[in-house]
């Protein structure tokens, strides 16, 4: 499956050492005014090279729009040509085409591991499943797949904001330590890389503004989708909502969000242990997830494995990665969340009549 969505959908494309990387949106609204720049910010966030904690793959990762956008002219109320100058665009309603080119490949690094699979990666699942892969890079299985949710997580995002819905993503673990600092963030990454190492953690999602009553009660639970979602990104393992795992350790009268009522007559819950959803659907709270994120799977040392003929080898992996995902994973939880917030939104619209 290579689509993500039901009215709200984007399908996308593209390897790691491919020409492009990209996809096609389709159930865009018409005549919503997009800021491009932030659609770019939100490229700017996940794109690699950026700093020492991150892989040394330097990508300029610009965004090609290639359909359904028109320039746009927000003093003037004219559409026009899209072009590099443009700072607003208009969506036309019909899909939306996009692509972003692949410019710092160095598929010479993979060579060694053209016949060997590393371990944790899905290098011997590829194969199993489709008897052929590409081993540059990962090919489809490489983090860089996620640019084509961020840039339409980004256009969802905007769409959301007309609502007074908005996501963010933190970094609430990581190695270990709770709520760290930059300090301290920097610190742990940096030790796991001059270790030849990796480190994993936890990320915490919240989205606020969503109304009461968005979400299907059966199949199609709000966390439903949304656990769905998060675990389609590669490197997450797990997530949980509102106290999550830890709220099995207390009784249910501990665990109970009471109603009430608010100062502008509006009901609520006291607490917000069930994490915003309540018997699938949103109760008007923040809605509240916890991501864990593995530690990177490739690291600089040696390790055995087998190779596709069945024989031992110890493989030593070269390339530019990632000794934690953490960082560069945010925007791609935030563009996933925000996805599939709109469709479950649009779903619910359509079931009016």
């Amino acid at each position: 499956m290579n689509s993500f969505g039901n009215i709200y959908r984007l399908t996308s494309f593209g390897e790691s050492h491919g020409r492009a990387v990209g996809g096609v949106i389709d159930g865009m609204p018409p005549r919503k005014v997009i800021d491009l720049r932030q659609l770019q910010s939100q490229l700017d966030r996940r794109r690699p090279g950026r700093s020492p904690l991150t892989s040394a793959r330097i990508e300029a990762d610009r965004l090609q729009i290639l359909s359904g956008v028109m320039g746009y002219d927000v003093l003037t109320g004219e559409a026009g040509p899209l072009t590099d100058e443009c700072r607003h665009g208009i969506t036309l309603g019909t899909p939306v085409g996009f692509m972003v080119e692949n410019s710092d490949a160095r598929s010479g690094d993979y060579e060694a591991l053209r016949h060997v699979y590393r371990p944790s990666h899905a290098d011997f699942t590829y194969d199993a499943r489709y008897r052929i892969r590409d081993w540059r890079g990962g090919g489809r299985a490489s983090g860089r797949e996620t640019v084509s949710r961020v840039v339409a997580g980004a256009f969802a995002g905007q769409l959301l904001q007309e609502k007074g819905v908005a996501v963010s993503a933190r970094i609430c673990r990581v190695g270990g330590i709770d709520n760290p600092s930059a300090e301290e963030l920097e610190r742990v990454i940096m030790n796991a890389r001059l270790d030849a190492d990796s480190v994993g953690g936890v990320a915490e999602c919240v989205i606020t503004g969503l109304d009461a009553g968005v979400g299907e009660p059966v199949f199609g639970k709000l966390h439903q989708m949304l656990g769905s979602a998060m675990l389609s990104i590669g490197a997450v393992k797990g997530v949980e909502f509102g106290m999550g795992f830890e709220g099995v350790s207390h009784s249910g009268s501990e665990m109970a969000d009471l109603f009430t009522v608010d100062e502008d007559g509006r009901i609520r819950t006291v607490t917000n242990n069930s994490g915003g959803i309540q018997g699938g659907i949103s109760n008007g709270r923040d809605v509240v997830m916890r991501i864990a994120v593995k530690p990177t799977p490739t690291i600089t040392r040696e390790m055995p494995t087998v190779d596709d003929a069945g024989h031992q080898v110890t493989v030593n992996a070269r390339g530019r990665h990632d000794p934690c995902i953490l960082p560069r994973v945010l925007p791609v939880v935030e563009a996933m969340a925000a996805m599939t917030v709109l469709d479950a939104i649009l779903m619910r619209n359509a079931s009016e009549f």
